[in-house]
Parts: structure tokens; C-alpha cells; sequence
């Protein structure tokens, strides 16, 4: 028989909630198949935000915590929003209509998620949000709400590269390899994008996490897992 551990009520059944029962099955797997599970698992619920301006490394970031936590759910902005923008800058008509959709998509995506027993890893820049006048300007809010609604912490990750030149460098490679075909905007105006996307732009929330991108990536990724999000490891890696 499986103990209930301690935590929130990830399952209910004939009437009786069971506390952290999916943490203490895939321990269970775990120690009967070692084999098949290596990696990390959350056992407490968390809402993680990875954020930063573009070419900041939060993509790299946001998917390689969900690919080493079992339990985690990602998402990002870019996959909601592309396929309707190709097209058009971050300006343009279809990207001012389907904005504040974006926003609530990823607010609901966030507690479906919780509410499975997930950890969902949400991929997005905010980096312009402090400067607009709608409902997207109080991000921070918003998604502390959802995780209070479902007894779970909300922990950003604020991705920033080395420097400027850093990162002006990034976009241009990215132009090279025609990752975003608005980095020849970025580079032709970059004092404008630079003031109006700082690096460190506002974060009103008292639980954050600095990531510096670039050298030593496998060092700082596990300082993000286990310093700040304080995710236990299920098994030892393999030999």
C-alpha cells in the first residue's frame, strides 16, 4: 500500500483527498524500475516563470528545467503566438488582437496544469509588459493569483546575458541563421528596443531568480533546481 506523504491534494478518490499520492507512486515505479526513471520531480507545487529579453537564453533555460523535472508541463508564448505573426512586428494589428488572449491562455494553461499535479514551466519574455497601459501589465499578479488559488509557489527566472554586447551579438547570429526575421528591426533600432526591453526591466515580485546565460550552463541550470526551486533529485544519474 502507497503512504500518503504530506503536500497538497494532487488526487481525490470515493471522497477522500490523498496528499501527494503522484509523488509517492512514481517513487514507488521508481524503485521497482530505476531504469525508466532519471531526473528530477517537484514535489511541492510551483508555478515557474522563465522570463527575459529576446536571445536571452530563457528558451534554452525554460526547456531544459522540463526536460530534467518529470513533472513538469512547458509552454510557451512563442508557440501560441507565432503561427498568427509570422507575418508582422510585435506592433502590428493581428499581435495587438490576439495579446491579451496569449496572456489568459497562459494563465489557464498554469492551473489546468497545477491542477493536475504538474509543475508548469512557462516560456515568455515580459519584458515590455511594465511599459503597457492593459490587463498584460500586471503579469506578475496575475499568475501569483492562480498559484495562491492553487496553494503553489510562483518562482520567475529572470534569464540575462553577460552584457549589451552580449546579447547584440546573440541576435546577430540569430539574424544569420533566420531564427526572427524581427532581429534586423532590433539591430537597426537598438536604442529604442534597448529602452524599451532592458535587461533587467521591473519584476514586482519577491521571488526571483537571477540566470546568468551563457558559459557554465549545466552548473547554473542545477543552481536553478536546487537552490531556488529547492526540486529534489528521484535517482542518482547513471553511472
Amino acid at each position: 500500500m502507497i503512504r500518503p506523504a504530506a503536500g497538497r491534494v494532487f488526487l481525490s478518490l470515493g471522497g477522500c483527498d490523498y496528499r501527494g499520492l503522484e509523488y509517492d507512486i512514481f517513487m514507488a515505479l521508481s524503485c521497482s524500475r530505476p531504469e525508466s526513471f532519471k531526473g528530477r520531480i517537484a514535489r511541492m507545487p510551483i508555478l515557474c516563470l522563465v522570463v527575459g529579453v529576446p536571445a536571452s537564453g530563457k528558451t534554452s533555460l525554460a526547456r531544459e528545467l522540463a526536460r530534467r523535472i518529470l513533472n513538469a508541463a512547458y509552454i510557451s508564448k512563442d508557440l501560441i503566438q507565432t503561427p498568427f505573426t509570422d507575418s508582422e512586428r510585435i506592433s502590428g494589428r493581428t499581435y495587438a488582437m490576439i495579446q491579451e488572449p496569449t496572456f489568459h491562455i497562459l494563465l489557464d494553461f498554469a492551473a489546468v496544469q497545477l491542477s493536475l499535479g504538474k509543475a508548469p514551466i512557462i516560456d515568455a519574455p515580459f519584458s515590455v509588459n511594465h511599459g503597457r497601459d492593459d490587463a498584460c501589465r500586471d503579469w506578475v499578479p496575475a499568475f501569483k493569483a492562480t498559484a495562491q488559488a492553487h496553494q503553489a509557489r510562483l518562482a520567475i527566472v529572470r534569464c540575462v546575458p553577460p552584457s549589451e554586447e552580449i546579447l547584440k551579438e546573440r541576435i546577430r547570429e540569430r539574424l544569420k541563421r533566420n531564427e526572427s526575421k524581427w532581429d534586423r528591426w532590433k539591430l537597426d533600432h537598438w536604442p529604442e528596443f534597448a529602452a524599451r526591453e532592458p535587461i533587467r526591466f521591473p519584476i514586482p515580485h519577491d521571488d526571483v531568480f537571477e540566470f546568468l546565460s551563457g558559459e557554465l550552463f549545466e552548473a547554473r541550470v542545477k543552481d536553478v533546481l536546487t537552490r531556488f526551486l529547492g526540486i529534489e533529485e528521484a535517482l542518482s544519474p547513471p553511472d
